[in-house]
């Protein structure tokens, strides 16, 4: 009951799922190897016409003749791409769930269509995958009625085999719902460790390595692109004075108002933050203003003020994490720069030039 406890309640994401596919290049595999399975199921319907026992009234053609042509189509969608947003991956998982039932009791033996409730595992994989706890528990559902059902139909019918379908029943149901929560909740935990991995534990920002995987699918075709690096101005005599918990409420803070909309940030060291935006330098210079100022309240316990670097380039490569690498180390030295000055301002890396 633990287990079951501790798999419900963890969290899911399937935006991050989709995401971390796509950063890792498997996205695209993943959507062609599902649009070839909507394609093999849908000729696996209708291949039930070369069995020995094909079905045998009109809506049981209906139902497999309109599931193969559905399913072709389907398939060629998802070949085609792109992958689909969460409410349609939603109502795909109902489409194959309904179809699949609807498909095996249309064949023209229950018993020969009894071990293809199997089917309804692969849409599970599916699910286990990119969809919630609870979604897994609607399928599951839907999976246990779906061979209930088809279990009951053989066992009251009087010239089926019955010990078959026994038989049948106690390889399905290993398959089909104890296999699926455990397989779940072993890739919601490996999710939850790799968020943490690109995550600052202290600040619940991005840490290096988040910001490098954030920052392709943040920047997409941008035009513009600027880098500030902001560091807090002596902030080891913050820890001298008050404390190391009261540096660590003070990094918290500073994350609370960086946290603005339409800014990519990351913390990257110790006392050092960066800040990615999609603008020109111009308005770059205004952000970073805007952020100092920010970051600086006389109503603070211990006041603070940071120095700020600026880079900005327009792109002529097509890696983004290289540019935006590029762009702190020129920002770096620009902070490095505003410091010098003695701090609580912004240099951006064109002036260092002039």
């Amino acid at each position: 009951m633990t287990f079951l406890r501790r798999w419900w309640r963890q969290s899911y994401s399937y935006d991050w799922m989709v995401h971390y596919f796509d950063g890792h290049g498997a996205l695209t595999a993943y959507r062609v190897g599902v649009g070839l399975s909507c394609l093999c199921f849908g000729l696996a319907a209708i291949t039930t016409y070369l069995t020995t026992v094909p079905p045998t009234s009109t809506v049981a053609d209906a139902v497999i003749i309109g599931g193969t042509v559905s399913s072709f189509a389907l398939g060629l969608l998802w070949i085609r791409g792109p992958w689909p947003y969460e409410h349609r991956s939603l109502m795909f998982v109902i489409y194959a769930d309904v179809g699949t039932t609807l498909a095996l009791l249309s064949y023209g033996s229950i018993q020969m269509s009894f071990p293809g409730c199997a089917l309804l595992a692969a849409t599970g994989v599916y699910v286990q995958i990119f969809h919630s706890p609870r979604v897994l528990l609607m399928h599951l559902g839907w999976s246990a009625c779906t061979v209930a059902l088809m279990f009951v139909l053989i066992m009251t019918t009087p010239h089926l085999d019955h010990g078959l379908a026994v038989s049948q029943l106690v390889v399905l149901l290993p398959v089909m719902f104890a296999a699926p929560v455990f397989l779940q909740s072993v890739l919601l935990s490996l999710r939850i460790d790799a968020d943490g991995a690109r995550t600052d534990p202290l600040t619940g920002l991005q840490n290096r390595r988040g910001l490098d995987e954030k920052v392709a699918q943040f920047l997409g075709a941008a035009p513009d692109v600027s880098v500030m690096v902001i560091d807090v101005d002596r902030f080891k005599s913050i820890n001298d004075r008050f404390g190391h918990q009261a540096g660590d409420v003070a990094l918290q803070l500073i994350a609370r108002r960086l946290r603005v909309d339409d800014l990519l940030v990351a913390r990257t060291g110790g006392e050092e933050f960066a800040v990615v935006a999609k603008v020109s330098l111009e308005q770059a210079r205004s952000i970073a203003e805007w952020l100092r100022s920010r970051l600086h309240s006389p109503q603070d316990a211990c006041p603070l003020t940071v120095s700020v670097g600026l880079a900005h380039v327009r792109p002529t490569e097509s890696d983004p994490v290289r540019t935006v690498t590029g762009l702190m180390r020129r920002a770096d030295v620009a902070m490095y720069e505003a410091k010098h000055r003695g701090g609580n301002q912004v240099v951006d890396i064109g002036s260092l030039r002039t």
